[in-house]
């Protein structure tokens, strides 16, 4: 357990380090890389950070941790998680679908709209093959 905390809290600093080195050397290297630097940092010490804060919490009070663990994988709320996933999957489908027709609208290339497009589809297809598995599944 502690093995990983460690590590946890190495990820994040080395993502403050990236971060520190894109900020020292800007100017020195393309403007891209920079970009790169800073952005593989800072995913690196939010996702290393916040995993070594749950770890720490669990070290400190397992019984809580537990009943945050069973809180959530409670039936109820897994199928309201479930539900907001799915309407937060049809907002964003349409969302999508809306921006290829302000595309159009405001004449941007055509690969925008058909990127647009193609997301659209994709996700459509994808759900169709899914509620196919699940109905075979249950």
């Amino acid at each position: 357990m502690r093995r990983k905390t460690k590590w946890y809290l190495a990820m994040g600093i080395l993502g403050v380090v990236l971060s520190a080195v894109s900020l020292l050397l800007e100017g020195r290297i393309p403007d891209n890389v920079g970009g790169m630097l800073t952005g593989v940092g800072m995913g690196l010490f939010g996702f290393g950070f916040s995993r070594f804060k749950m770890r720490r919490w669990e070290e400190k009070d397992p019984q809580q941790m537990r009943k945050a663990e069973i809180e959530a994988n409670d039936e109820r709320n897994v199928a309201i998680r479930r539900r907001a996933q799915a309407v937060s999957g049809e907002v964003l489908q349409w969302t999508v679908m809306a921006a290829a027709w302000v595309s159009i609208a405001f004449g941007a290339p055509l690969w925008v709209t058909l990127a647009a497009v193609g997301v659209f589809l994709a996700k459509s297809v994808l759900e169709v093959a899914l509620m196919v598995r699940y109905q075979k599944q249950m």
